[in-house]
């Protein structure tokens, strides 16, 4: 497992170190700026995923599957779920060899896992879409949970919902380097964007 150091909170992302220089032969796959805004589409389709289970649920059971009444604390489970516990799952994935910053960035409602030690692409991808399981997790548990049990539904769908739609940036960036990246190249972060290169 890498080296994982906790940073707390801070006022923007990446502001306690600088990514080294970019091999000269490594190719932009994704902007370092505006591409949480750009993600937004990304996170349609687990959003459309979780209400259709909220529609089905209901419509099988004939009465709704989550209550208002338990809302604040499913909130409050969520933003753990996608916030810090998101990005130690990101943190997990990479090699002992590596060192990634995670922390908070609290004014923004926002964490970050950063890294700027080269995955090979299958890695990087792992590395990429492994928080998703925070969302389908209790996304399965919301499926297979009684009517009756609702605090633990709504707390199980609020989860599913941050935890499936949290990940939208990560998604795009899988886009990114599926469409961008060379067969056989490593994907590094750098704080100017995304890139691939082939050593």
């Amino acid at each position: 497992m890498a080296k994982i150091v906790w940073e707390g909170n801070r006022k923007e992302f990446g502001t306690s170190h600088r990514s080294p220089p970019v091999p000269q032969n490594a190719i932009k796959i994704r902007e370092g700026d505006g591409f949480i805004k750009r993600a937004i589409p990304f996170g349609i389709l687990p959003m459309v995923i979780c209400m259709v289970a909220v529609v089905m649920k209901a419509y099988l059971n004939k009465e709704p599957p989550v209550s208002p009444v338990y809302l604040i604390p499913a909130i409050a489970i969520g933003f753990i779920i996608a916030l810090p516990l998101h990005e130690f799952v990101h943190a997990v994935c990479y090699p002992k060899e590596a060192t990634v910053r995670v922390g908070l960035c609290i004014r923004k409602m926002a964490a970050y896992a950063i890294s700027y030690y080269p995955l090979t692409k299958s890695r990087f991808i792992v590395m990429s879409i492994a928080p998703a399981v925070l969302g389908i997790i209790p996304l399965i548990g919301f499926f297979f949970i009684p009517i009756t049990m609702k605090p633990l539904l709504t707390i199980c769908m609020v989860s599913a919902f941050m935890g499936l739609i949290s990940p939208a940036p990560d998604y795009m960036d899988i886009a990114s380097v599926l469409r961008k990246a060379p067969p056989h190249a490593l994907i590094c972060d750098s704080q100017d964007g995304l890139y691939a290169y082939v050593e």
